[in-house]
C-alpha cells in the first residue's frame, strides 16, 4: 500500500507540472525544477514507508520510462528544450544509486544527499535561469554565480539541519556540494549529489 502510494504521488508531482504547463504556458525550465524538488523530497522520504529494494527498482523504472519519453516527449513539463542534458533520467538513477549505497542502515544520509540534490539544485537553477547576471561557460552548458551562491546557502541550511558538527566542516561540505553542482554537466549532478552527499555526511555527523 505504502509503495503505491510513493508511486502515485510522484507521478501525480509530474503530472501537476504537465498540467501547470500546457494550462497556464509556463516555461519547461519551471515546470521541470517544480518537478524536480517535489519528486525528490518524496524520494527522500520513502525509507520512512517502503523497502530499499523498492525505491531501488521504482526508481530504475522511473529513469528507464523517463529515458523512454524523451522521444515522445508525453512529459514535456520535465523534459528539457533549451540545452542537452540527462537530468531527468539521473535524478531517479541518482535515487537509486544512493538507496543501494546507505539504505537501510543510514537514511540520514540518503536524506541529505537526495535534499541537496533536489531542494538545493532546483533553488539554484530557477534563479540562476531568470536571475543569472554572471553567466559561466562550462562544457557547452551555462551555470551562473548567482545560481551558485543560492545553491550553497540552500545547503548550507540543509547541512546545519543534518550535521551537528564545527562549522568549518559544515562549510567544507557546503563547498565541495556547490562546486560539485558547478562543474557537474548534462545533468551529471542528479546523479553525483545524492552519493557524495550521502558519503560527506557520513564522514562527518
Amino acid at each position: 500500500m505504502e509503495l503505491t502510494l510513493i508511486i502515485l504521488a510522484s507521478f501525480s508531482l509530474i503530472a501537476i507540472a504537465e498540467l501547470l504547463k500546457r494550462k497556464f504556458s509556463l516555461p519547461t525550465a519551471l515546470t521541470r525544477r517544480f518537478a524536480h524538488a517535489t519528486t525528490a523530497i518524496v524520494a527522500g522520504i520513502a525509507p520512512l514507508f517502503v523497502t530499499q529494494t523498492e525505491i531501488i527498482v521504482v526508481s530504475i523504472v522511473f529513469a528507464a520510462i523517463l529515458l523512454f519519453d524523451r522521444r515522445f516527449r508525453m512529459f514535456s513539463a520535465i523534459h528539457p528544450v533549451e540545452r542537452r542534458t540527462f537530468g531527468d533520467v539521473f535524478l531517479p538513477l541518482g535515487v537509486a544509486g544512493s538507496a543501494l549505497l546507505f539504505l537501510p542502515n543510514t537514511i540520514a544520509a540518503f536524506q541529505f544527499g537526495i535534499f541537496v540534490m533536489g531542494i538545493s539544485d532546483a533553488l539554484a537553477g530557477v534563479v540562476g535561469e531568470k536571475f543569472g547576471k554572471h553567466p559561466v561557460r562550462i562544457f557547452n552548458n551555462t551555470k551562473s554565480l548567482e545560481g551558485s551562491a543560492v545553491f550553497f546557502i540552500a545547503t548550507l541550511v540543509i547541512t546545519i539541519f543534518f550535521v551537528t558538527a564545527p562549522i568549518h566542516q559544515i562549510l567544507f561540505i557546503v563547498a565541495v556540494l556547490t562546486a560539485t553542482e558547478f562543474f557537474a554537466v548534462y545533468g551529471l549532478d542528479n546523479l553525483i549529489l545524492p552519493i557524495l552527499g550521502g558519503f560527506l555526511l557520513q564522514i562527518f555527523m
